[in-house]
């Protein structure tokens, strides 16, 4: 995968055996019962189960999204199964602003089940909670106390894990702060054993002596103190590996945590999680985001190659020209049709720039600028430097568009 150190990596994987038992046990139980549409999930949740022992130690805890198109695709059944073996787990049904002085007194592992239920007061009370606890700094909300009323901090930072019908059901702002993981119906050809919670109490337990003594950790790097378990050198050592590969700041900030926790286990083990994290970080959005970007970029050169001949192009014009660039994923969209107007102005909505009327020669018509897309060039595409401005905007004749928006 590109951008990942995976020499470097490997070098930095801790095999701890007491780890490396622990994340074969845990992916194990979890495989047993669900059916993931990849192996990215089961790294992915084996590594979060285990950083709920450690969440403490870390910046930020990610929150898991759990989410199904319809019912009966196990979505409740692996929400109890992570309930179970998370540190403090605690089932989450009726929600209420009251959670914050739980969360507080205890840093449980929360699992909120059926949040695409809750009603506009549930959402309006518990979404400041959520938006600010999945960062140990600032991790906090402010309320009155006591008779005196007197402002109070609650700390809100703990680990997480949401789960309901439809991805659209969170927010934006918690979809941001949450690796989803998307469940469907398991097919006749996928068999997994049927779970009985009864059944699995000795596993559990078994499994539980395991993950329970994680909480005496430290952070630190002393060899003679046995609970110190990594420090931030080993942390910022394993970022410099990978970050780039991420999409987002957001996406490194979450799944940093997870993959500190992999590297305690074997080079094997940290390679499949950093790809997992790295999978499951993607969001749609970021892809519809990422062809506005695409978009942009083309515009751009297009606009570099005709900006001396013609301050402005037509949008029927400028709708053909990305058409031609087959280099681009934009001329392939739709089936091979590519593009039309519509869509050009819808995209290029998302950096304000707007169709207006303009003149080239002696036809008006509705088109733009090429001067409107020097600032969003500069602002959001990487690969822009200032050499690329080749007269100064100041000095460009918009008369003839003055004249033309005039009729």
């Amino acid at each position: 995968m590109n951008n990942i150190d995976f020499i470097r990596l490997q070098g930095l994987a801790q095999n701890k055996r007491e780890f490396i038992d622990i994340f074969e046990q845990v992916q194990r139980f979890l495989k047993q019962f669900v059916v993931f549409k990849s192996e990215d999930e089961p790294v992915v949740l084996t590594n979060y189960i285990v950083h709920t022992y450690l969440f403490k130690l870390f910046e930020f805890t990610p929150y898991i999204h759990i989410y199904s198109a319809t019912k009966q695709c196990g979505k409740s059944l692996l929400m109890g199964i992570l309930k179970e073996l998370s540190c403090k787990g605690e089932m989450v049904i009726s929600i209420s602003e009251a959670i914050f002085r739980y969360i507080h007194k205890e840093q449980p592992t929360i699992v909120l089940d059926e949040v695409d239920r809750w009603d506009k007061e549930s959402k309006q009370q518990v979404y400041g909670i959520l938006n600010s606890g999945y960062q140990s700094k600032g991790g906090e909300v402010m309320r009155m106390t006591g008779k005196s009323h007197e402002p109070t901090k609650f700390i809100t930072y703990c680990p997480k894990i949401l789960g309901g019908i439809d991805r659209n059901s969170l927010p934006d702002t918690l979809q941001d702060r949450s690796i989803s993981i998307e469940l469907t119906r398991k097919t006749s050809d996928e068999p997994v054993m049927r779970y009985r919670f009864r059944k699995e109490i000795s596993n559990y337990e078994a499994i539980s002596l395991m993950l329970e003594p994680l909480q005496e950790y430290e952070l630190g790097s002393d060899p003679d103190n046995e609970k110190h378990l990594f420090d931030e050198a080993h942390q910022n050592a394993l970022l410099d590996c990978y970050e780039d590969s991420f999409e987002s700041d957001r996406a490194v900030d979450i799944a940093e945590p997870l993959i500190v926790v992999a590297s305690l286990g074997t080079s094997d083990w940290l390679e499949k999680s950093v790809i997992a994290c790295r999978n499951l970080t993607v969001r749609e959005d970021e892809e519809d985001s990422n062809l506005d970007l695409e978009l942009l970029r083309v515009c751009n050169e297009i606009r570099m190659l005709n900006f001396n001949s013609s301050k402005a192009i037509f949008s029927a014009d400028l709708v053909d020209t990305i058409q031609k660039q087959k280099d681009s994923e934009l001329a392939y969209l739709n089936n091979g049709f590519g593009i039309d107007q519509p869509f050009l102005a819808r995209r290029l909505k998302v950096f304000g720039i707007k169709p207006k009327t303009v003149r080239i020669g002696s036809e008006t018509k509705r088109g733009y600028e090429w001067n409107q897309f020097v600032e969003p060039a500069k602002r959001f595409l990487s690969s822009f430097t200032e050499e690329e401005i080749t007269e100064d905007l100041s000095a460009i004749d918009t008369s003839e568009v003055e004249q033309a928006e005039m009729f």
